[in-house]
């Protein structure tokens, strides 16, 4: 079995945040550092290279803008 992913990097203090990227603070995400979301590099794995859970994202609103930011790479505005 198969799931797309999109990698995060840690946020730096200057770093803007673009149209197709989303901003995860770490208080909402359970992530030790605020992280964008990169949604210009959606990746397609195997489930089993999926070894470490890092937890999972409750807050709609957040899901929401990822979505937009996915929408937005891909042309579906």
């Amino acid at each position: 079995m198969v799931v797309n992913v999109v990698p995060l990097t840690s946020r730096k203090k200057e770093r803007s945040v673009y149209p197709n990227e989303a901003l995860l603070p770490a208080k909402h995400s359970g992530l030790k550092k605020e992280s964008i979301v990169l949604c210009y590099q959606i990746r397609t794995l195997d489930k089993k290279r999926l070894v470490k859970w890092y937890g999972k994202l409750k807050d709609e609103a957040l899901q929401q803008e990822i979505i937009d930011a996915l929408s937005f790479q891909l042309g579906m505005e």
